[in-house]
């Protein structure tokens, strides 16, 4: 079976990159021929760009240098690019089936906003009927949709074989319109961390951070604040450095995920890199925001909403860094995430 993956893999995001690397090396182990549908969308990427040059963003763009290596080396794409929804569906019909997900795919920016007219790419709309449609933990980045947005995308979900989501907010959204949805994990998680150590082995290094502080979005006061904290009174200024988002490439950000001693973050990628490497972490979630479902509906999975702290709170702080995690506990409700996540698939493309 031939499989399309469709998703954010042209994203200056390292979660972004690693989740499309994570499910098309998941479908490969399981026989499947999977490539990530080459969809680059010239008018989001080159707003992004823009904006970046203009407002003088010099690390997003050297952090896209980095990220496109990894995408060269470790991302199989179809050999056609595609810039715009009228030409995925003029050509893209080659698949058997077709995965969208994971990432804030189904976000209603995107579908309002990405083309002159409403942009359905990402829900499949471009997909013949004969085909098979699934989504892996997909997001909508959002706890509601506008009438508007449910009107569209609605008639498209309906033409799905399986749908399944990331977070609670996602399921509540697609129950809400009268279909069905599974919670499954995010597909960094479908991969153990052999697959990640894998890649970095051998790897080496000129900087090692041994706080990993992983800050996500502007005016995060909290998380900045818990940071300078952390490193004064637990690290040596003067020997540890603290990674505080340097446009570093995607393998030196695994190693450092992986060497720190401790991961402190906003970013549900990086939450899950701890994880998953069984590194030491404090999450402190993005302040004003409706993004932070993804994270709670993890760390609730995994009996680890102690890990979070919302505000500023030295004594607090100071429990979290001496509290061992019960890793073993951990490692078992992660391989039952992934026994559900596994299920999932082979259910959804069984023919």
């Amino acid at each position: 079976m031939k499989i399309g993956i469709i998703t954010f893999h042209w994203a200056t995001n390292y979660g972004a990159v690693l989740q499309a690397f994570a499910l098309q090396h998941y479908l490969q182990s399981r026989g499947y021929k999977a490539e990530i549908i080459n969809y680059v969308p010239c008018r989001v990427k080159f707003r992004l760009l823009m904006s970046a040059i203009k407002n003088l963003r010099v690390n997003e763009v050297l952090k896209e240098c980095g990220i496109t290596k990894f995408r060269k080396d470790h991302l199989i794409l179809s050999g056609r690019i595609y810039h715009n929804s009228s030409s995925l569906a003029r050509n893209c019909h080659e698949y058997d089936a077709y995965i969208c997900g994971s990432d804030q795919i189904w976000n209603e920016w995107f579908v309002l906003s990405s083309e002159a007219s409403p942009n359905l790419s990402y829900y499949l709309d471009f997909v013949k009927n004969n085909k098979t449609r699934i989504s892996y933990a997909t997001s909508f980045g959002t706890d509601r949709l506008s009438q508007k947005v449910i009107d569209l995308v609605k008639p498209e979900l309906q033409k799905y074989r399986n749908i399944s989501v990331r977070e609670n907010t996602g399921k509540a959204i697609i129950e809400n319109l009268g279909l069905h949805a599974t919670l499954v994990a995010d597909p960094t998680m479908l991969l153990g961390r052999e697959a990640y150590e894998k890649l970095i082995e051998d790897k080496r290094f000129k900087k090692r951070y041994q706080l990993f502080s992983y800050i996500l979005h502007q005016n995060q006061a909290t998380a900045h604040e818990v940071s300078e904290y952390i490193f004064s009174k637990f690290f040596d200024n003067s020997v540890d450095k603290r990674y505080s988002n340097e446009p570093i490439n995607m393998l030196e950000w695994l190693y450092n995920a992986k060497n720190a001693k401790l991961t402190l973050t906003n970013s549900f990628h990086g939450v899950i890199f701890s994880i998953i490497f069984r590194t030491h972490f404090i999450v402190v979630p993005v302040e004003s925001s409706g993004m932070n479902d993804r994270i709670d509906t993890l760390l609730n999975a995994l009996n680890l909403t102690e890990r979070k702290i919302e505000t500023f709170d030295q004594d607090k702080i100071d429990k979290m860094m001496t509290q061992n995690i019960d890793w073993a506990r951990v490692d078992e409700r992660v391989a039952f995430l992934r026994k559900v996540a596994f299920d999932f698939i082979e259910q959804s493309l069984c023919n």
